[in-house]
């Protein structure tokens, strides 16, 4: 295991500095996070925050499909309204246009700002192995990881370090971070030592896992 996977795993309570947090006082950004939330700045997301955020996600991909459903319909009935019918589709087809859309949602999302809709609503930010912006081929890989292999999730209820099988595989994390970073991606000061990562806010009710 090497420690810059550890390295995510920084006490925030003790001072060790955890790679993905910042020193800079507090501007805009950091005021408008929850003054118990900002303890787990940079530590990696548990089960039921990612879960939130891919619901979200997962009903936006829907709501695509839906509209996209729709505007095929719109066009049939204005190329001929007397003979309109509803285009008739299954579900094997539904699932293949879904699965398209919600693979080019995760891959342009984690390739430009490092997160979705619902990542942003949750305050995660999806990283690299270093702790910066995932460049798009990697994007596109984890995005095809995860449509394809979603179950692949749940792997963070058993993981000490909170990792689905996408990131132990692709060597991604999942973190929380609600600041923006108008520079782009950063590259993380790697601590020498780690502790025990702080519980995970809202109702997860899980200690952070001690690297293994």
């Amino acid at each position: 295991m090497s420690a810059t996977d550890d390295s995510l795993n920084a006490d925030a309570t003790t001072g060790r500095r955890s790679p993905w947090r910042t020193d800079r006082p507090a501007g805009d950004a950091m005021n408008a996070v929850p003054a118990e939330a900002r303890p787990f700045q940079g530590h990696r997301a548990g089960i039921v925050t990612k879960s939130v955020a891919n619901s979200v996600d997962l009903g936006l991909t829907i709501g695509a499909v839906v509209a996209l459903y729709l505007g095929w319909a719109a066009v049939l009935f204005l190329v001929n309204p007397r003979a309109f019918t509803f285009p008739q589709t299954n579900f094997a087809v539904m699932l293949l246009v879904g699965g398209a859309i919600m693979t080019l949602y995760f891959w342009v999302s984690w390739a430009t700002v490092g997160r979705t809709y619902g990542d942003h609503l949750l305050g995660l930010r999806v990283v690299g192995w270093r702790g910066n912006r995932m460049r798009w081929l990697p994007a596109l890989v984890r995005a095809m990881f995860c449509v394809v292999f979603m179950i692949g999730l749940f792997w963070t209820v058993v993981s000490r370090q909170n990792r689905s099988i996408q990131d132990v595989v692709l060597r991604t994390s999942v973190i929380y971070d609600w600041e923006v970073h108008p520079g782009g991606p950063r590259h993380p000061e790697v601590p020498n030592e780690f502790a025990e990562s702080p519980a995970e806010p809202g109702s997860d009710g899980q200690a952070g896992r001690q690297p293994g």
